[in-house]
């Protein structure tokens, strides 16, 4: 008897949820990481520079392309941001076009940052999608997830050869010179503060397990194989495109998939308030799904001017066709992909909800 209640207790601590089934997220959410660093080790093995930044390329245009689909593509959503969706474009534009005129390292400096935030934060709200398919968790376990998100990536950045090397570069350049002892301090800070806040992340759930609050394993699971793909291509590696093949390769593809699950949901369940994204999401449709994506990457493309080769596999540089203006262009849809998923995937509005 005192067994079957252990067993009992046990099973209730732990409540499984899927953001779409059991073999799905097996692979997108769990395996996908990992093959995304085998394939980013042997393609800086067996393919040129030029042919790395062509893939990163090709993944992260078509992934801002299903952010415009979402967006665009249904009149009840662009009903709810009207201003923002209309005015946030026209403004990021004007902004990039002078910086890129005027500051185009500050450009730079602003893309990754923001790149960096948006990055951490997509891991974050998945996160907070396996707890509300299982709800699970407390009222405060979304700003402890939050938190420890924040603290692990962060750390990863000051801490790792790879992302260390350039913030220490770059203090130079900008004259702010920092010895070595100082930076080994500031490291050794910032593991603590990241050791310190996992004890304090463990903590909590221990005390939600003691609350009567639900786990659910997958999250875990997912946050493991995420930042298991950034330390390790951060640390064992200072080649820069073998860490950003393997994010965008995580990155991207799990957002085109949460994408189309959210739209084949609100399809399925009679919720679609899209023609275009009922049809997209129909059953049978996923090839013409995946050739709108590559239709709008090769339309891309054509704007920046470039050649085909140039965009595939050739070199990549502003001495090339990938010139200012395809940077330029670059950016700005990248900071409106930022800008535009941090409002319209709250998972507490009753609309996202529907499709989730």
């Amino acid at each position: 008897m005192w067994g079957d209640s252990v067993m009992a207790e046990s099973v209730a601590a732990f409540r499984v949820g899927y953001i779409i089934s059991p073999r799905q997220d097996a692979f997108w959410f769990l395996t996908l990481p990992f093959v995304a660093i085998l394939f980013a080790l042997g393609a800086q093995r067996y393919l040129p520079g030029g042919a790395l930044a062509a893939i990163a390329l090709w993944v992260t245009v078509p992934h801002h392309f299903v952010t415009w689909l979402r967006v665009y593509g249904s009149a009840d959503e662009f009903s709810r941001f009207r201003e923002r969706f209309i005015i946030g474009p026209i403004l990021m534009l004007a902004g990039v076009y002078l910086l890129i005129q005027h500051a185009p390292l500050s450009l730079v400096l602003l893309v990754t940052l923001w790149d960096h935030q948006h990055s951490l934060m997509q891991q974050y709200g998945f996160s907070r999608v396996y707890d509300f398919k299982a709800k699970a968790g407390s009222s405060l376990t979304g700003r402890f997830d939050l938190a420890l998100n924040w603290i692990l990536f962060v750390n990863m950045l000051v801490v790792s050869p790879l992302f260390s090397v350039i913030w220490v570069r770059m203090l130079h350049e900008w004259h702010l010179g920092v010895e070595t002892t100082v930076v080994l301090l500031v490291q050794q800070l910032s593991w603590a503060i990241a050791g310190t806040g996992l004890i304090v992340y463990l903590m909590h759930t221990a005390w939600c397990m003691r609350r009567g609050y639900a786990l659910n394993p997958m999250k875990y699971l997912f946050l493991f194989a995420s930042y298991f793909l950034w330390y390790y291509t951060s640390f064992t590696t200072t080649y820069l495109l073998v860490y950003a093949i393997a994010h965008r390769i995580m990155h991207g593809t799990q957002y085109i998939v949460m994408v189309y699950s959210y739209l084949r949901n609100k399809e399925a369940r009679g919720t679609s308030d899209s023609t275009l994204h009922a049809w997209v999401a129909r059953r049978g449709n996923l090839r013409a799904f995946l050739l709108l994506c590559i239709a709008y990457a090769m339309l891309f493309h054509a704007l920046t001017e470039g050649h085909i080769r140039d965009f595939g596999f050739g070199v990549i540089g502003f001495n090339t066709n990938f010139d200012l203006f395809a940077y330029s262009l670059l950016s700005s849809f990248a900071l409106l992909h930022y800008y535009y998923d941090a409002f319209i995937w709250k998972v507490r509005r009753p609309e996202v909800q529907r499709g989730l």
